[in-house]
């Protein structure tokens, strides 16, 4: 449980100063851990479950061999602005269960000072531990002065109202307005950085630095802290380096887009690739866009439409493709965040302009073609108006045809998907299947974190048709891979859906086996209100009444307190919890909620 300072009768806790500011994703954490190392936790138990985790917490330390964790888990998505990412939740909570275990292990509660100046991916694994700790007895994770944080180190990076939200969803009664701007900015340290995104951070920062230099880290850095959602540290370098390509001549540029490869440790990537940049134009606009990316995953759309515009304003030639996606870019917040697909449509239609067809295109031209046209289809669909909607989807597909780069990959499986969604939700739930069927032919079928997900919506498309024979088997698959690489938030949740699933064919052994297996997955995840769904199957499943250990657990929830609440109300009034037990679904995509900050009361 978290509180506001540590009481006198507890154990003299294991003090450690979190304030670290936002150059490096997880070094928060890494310093909370290592405080508990030193207090003798071993965290044996932890690193040898979660190896590819552990190598993104101690790249260099303790990061060994092993399958690197964007193999096993998705990153967010920049073309469809979608911020949950499943490798940074993995990371998070691998980090929340070690700091738990390590308090129960060394007796001791975990006080943290300076909470509100670590880095935002830090503070979201506090978060985590506050409610994981809930769950495992021994555990106790403290915070002193939690309202005091550093004053904004940028315009752009003032995330107060983020901070709050994360402390909010630490149990504690905080708003923005409680924060004070009292912590000193961290301290220069002798010890160098854990991590590359640190390294970048201090050469993109460093005002003594060669301009050059500086600018290769900052678009090597704006990678790294895209794929681990260290928005504040964007915004920060973003921000910074938009003075100094004021300055940069256009012959330098592809010598910077050279310099930042060199060394990169990246996969080859598909979303925040600078790799199109020709001028200090061309720069500009990709700063720019990197600022309105970080903006929307904070819900502030607003600020993120300035800065997509901003894209494309200003003197100077422009890459054509870059203009489309500033285009794109404002059209997707505005159908996606905002709901104003009117609007949407206008910002797309201009984006055609600036890439239409014309004799000997190069293939980038057509590929930003195809963005549009998939946009343009899924605002069809919004309207409701499907066959639209497909012919727009196949306009895509044409534009990409013969295209193997990773950007017209994604694009291509972003059409099946599409596609297949379209038909499901025209009630044409066999050809939806079939076109489903064809991504088995895609590159990367056999990866398991796609069967993960292919097999799930085979499964949910199977059930639309009535095959429950066939549903079962996919399901079953879907679960196998995510027990290959311990992914206990999938396996959780597909198990409940399972248990829900059998539970209303009448079906109350397998649903037991079900129920069971998902409560051991959710207390793995220190979930305590999965792990109060879970036994409330169980209830159903041997005709007895939920009892107080369901009502208990779901009072613990932080992540899910509303629905952890209408849980509590189903027992107390005993009625039957059969119709809160879910079911699958025709998609395994899910918010991290257990992570996610906003939102939370």
């Amino acid at each position: 449980m978290v509180r506001a300072d540590p009481p006198v009768s507890r154990p003299a806790g294991v003090e450690v100063d979190v304030n670290v500011g936002p150059a490096a994703a997880y070094e928060g954490l890494r310093r909370a851990l290592d405080a508990l190392r030193e207090a003798g936790a071993t965290f044996d138990d932890v690193r040898g479950a979660r190896g590819p985790e552990w190598a993104e917490l101690f790249p260099r330390a303790d990061g060994g061999p092993g399958t690197p964790l964007a193999e096993i888990a998705l990153a967010a998505s920049e073309r469809r602005l979608h911020r949950e990412s499943e490798q940074v939740f993995r990371v998070l909570s691998t980090a929340a269960a070690a700091l738990c275990r390590g308090c129960s292990q060394v007796g001791r509660p975990l006080v943290l000072h300076g909470v509100g100046g670590a880095d935002l991916p830090s503070l979201r694994g506090f978060m985590r531990a506050a409610e994981h700790a809930r769950t495992l007895p021994g555990a106790g994770i403290v915070t002193h002065a939690p309202e005091r944080v550093r004053p904004p180190l940028d315009a752009a990076a003032d995330l107060r109202a983020e901070r709050a939200c994360c402390l909010r969803g630490m149990g504690l009664a905080m708003d923005a307005g409680d924060l004070r701007a009292e912590l000193p900015a961290p301290a220069a340290s002798p010890v160098p950085p854990a991590s590359r995104e640190g390294e970048l951070y201090a050469l993109a920062t460093d005002p003594d630095a060669d301009a050059a230099d500086r600018l290769a880290a900052v678009l090597g850095y704006c990678r790294a802290a895209f794929f681990s959602a260290n928005w504040e540290g964007t915004a920060v370098v973003a921000s910074t380096a938009l003075r100094l390509a004021e300055h940069v001549a256009d012959a330098r540029v592809p010598g910077l887009l050279q310099k930042a490869r060199l060394d990169d440790e990246q996969a080859e990537a598909i979303e925040f690739e600078p790799g199109a940049l020709e001028t200090a134009v061309d720069l500009r606009a990709f700063l720019y866009k990197v600022l309105g990316v970080q903006a929307t995953f904070r819900g502030r759309q607003d600020e993120a439409l300035t800065y997509f515009r901003a894209m494309r304003e200003g003197t100077g030639r422009l890459l054509p493709e870059l203009r489309a996606q500033s285009h794109l870019y404002c059209a997707l917040t505005l159908s996606k965040r905002m709901d104003r697909v009117g609007d949407a449509i206008g910002e797309l239609d201009e984006g055609f302009s600036a890439v239409g067809p014309r004799d000997g295109e190069a293939d980038s031209l057509r590929r930003e073609r195809g963005w549009l046209h998939n946009l343009r289809g899924l605002t069809h669909f919004a309207r409701g108006e499907l066959r639209a909607a497909f012919e727009r989807e196949k306009l895509a597909l044409a534009c990409i045809e013969g295209l193997g780069d990773p950007s017209s990959v994604h694009l291509r499986i972003n059409l099946l998907s599409n596609v297949s969604v379209l038909q499901e939700k025209a009630g044409r739930h066999q050809q939806a299947a079939r076109t489903w069927e064809r991504f088995k032919k895609a590159g990367g079928s056999s990866n398991t974190a796609f069967v993960k997900h292919h097999a799930y919506r085979a499964a949910g498309l199977a059930l639309l048709t009535g095959d429950r024979v066939t549903a079962l088997d996919e399901l079953d698959r879907s679960l196998g891979c995510a027990g290959e690489f311990a992914d206990d938030f999938h396996e959780c949740e597909i198990r409940l859906e399972l248990g829900g699933l059998h539970v209303r064919a009448g079906e109350d052994g397998p649903g037991a086996a079900h129920f069971t297996a998902a409560g051991a997955a959710a207390t793995r995840l220190g979930d305590p209100y999965r792990m109060a769904l879970a036994k409330a199957g169980l209830a159903v499943c041997s005709n007895t009444p939920p009892g107080d250990e369901v009502t208990r657990l779901a009072g613990l929830s932080l992540a899910n307190a509303g629905k952890a609440g209408e849980l509590r109300r189903s027992v107390s009034s005993a009625q039957d919890p059969r119709a809160l037990l879910p079911t699958p679904r025709t998609k395994l995509n899910r918010p991290f909620d257990l992570v996610n900050f906003q939102g939370r009361s």
